[in-house]
């Protein structure tokens, strides 16, 4: 079950979203009854879901809806943006609206309470500051977007530094395509001292129960992609093997996914992954479609 990756074609978000994820067992699997749920989404900038740089919205919401169905105690959507104040990423990127729909919390984790915990099996992180809704979730779902670039990948391993605490320094206001960065502070600061080891090491102590990728508008050297995808599993690592694969790159060319593979958090095989759902030569196929126009 652990390395079984889903992936949907839909125009439809919440369709595409629905059935990635009974692909893999269904919410049941993942949610019980009273269960404390929190949603981690990708918010690093202000700007919408549209840019192919932050989380769909909409990918969110029927995640909500699925959990809604297993009557958990709460359900938090929670992060903790590198690029920006991240209430004004939540006002911006929709999921103000979202919240106030449902009856959801929405927490900055850049700004809630935290603890010191020991990383034991890190080897650049000994210890790391992490907010207690993350250490006290009963379900943690990771939803990050599909960003590419030419050497580099943002996607379920790296999503999980968000769960720090540490927003950027930048004098403006919103990180944008054009070479406008905020630096990371705090803990996500702690991380960049050795960025390839540093997420492995904090995938070493996190562990998302389900993830679930956003394709619907991906990402590739900060230009969307409209692919209307989405992609689910357990093994983060499985996860972004196949999110790379559709971008025509390995794995083996992300320095912190080879030592993530080096390190065993997770299946790097391809050859070793169950594929399920919409064949990923299809997939493949509409990537070189899209980014041939």
């Amino acid at each position: 079950m652990l390395n079984i990756i889903s992936i949907v074609q839909d125009e439809d978000a919440g369709q595409a979203v629905c059935r990635a994820v009974d692909l893999i067992g269904g919410i049941k699997t993942f949610v019980k009854p009273k269960d404390k749920i929190v949603i981690k989404p990708n918010l690093t900038t202000v700007l919408p879901s549209d840019t192919g740089l932050t989380t769909d919205p909409k990918v969110v919401e029927t995640l909500i809806d699925l959990c809604m169905e297993r009557r958990p105690s709460e359900i938090i959507i929670a992060e903790g943006s590198g690029g920006a104040e991240t209430d004004l990423a939540f006002e911006r990127c929709g999921y103000s609206r979202l919240a106030e729909k449902y009856g959801v919390k929405l927490i900055d984790l850049n700004k809630s309470p935290t603890c010191v915990v020991d990383v034991p099996e890190g080897r650049f992180l000994r210890q790391l500051t992490v907010p207690k809704v993350i250490l006290e979730s009963d379900v943690l779902i990771n939803v990050p977007k599909l960003k590419l670039r030419k050497d580099w990948a943002t996607l379920s391993v790296k999503n999980l530094l968000g769960v720090l605490p540490g927003k950027g320094r930048f004098s403006g206001e919103i990180w944008t395509p054009d070479g406008k960065w905020f630096g990371p502070e705090g803990e996500k600061k702690k991380v960049h001292g050795n960025l390839t080891e540093g997420l492995v090491d904090l995938n070493t102590l996190i562990h998302p129960s389900l993830i679930v990728m956003d394709g619907i508008v991906a990402s590739y050297e900060n230009k969307p992609l409209r692919l209307n995808v989405v992609l689910a599993g357990r093994d983060p690592l499985a996860l972004d093997c196949v999110a790379v694969k559709i971008g025509g790159l390995d794995y083996m060319q992300i320095p912190y996914l080879k030592r993530a593979a080096e390190r065993g958090i997770g299946e790097a095989d391809i050859e070793k992954i169950k594929i399920v759902g919409t064949p990923l030569n299809i997939i493949v196929e509409t990537w070189k479609s899209v980014i041939s126009r």
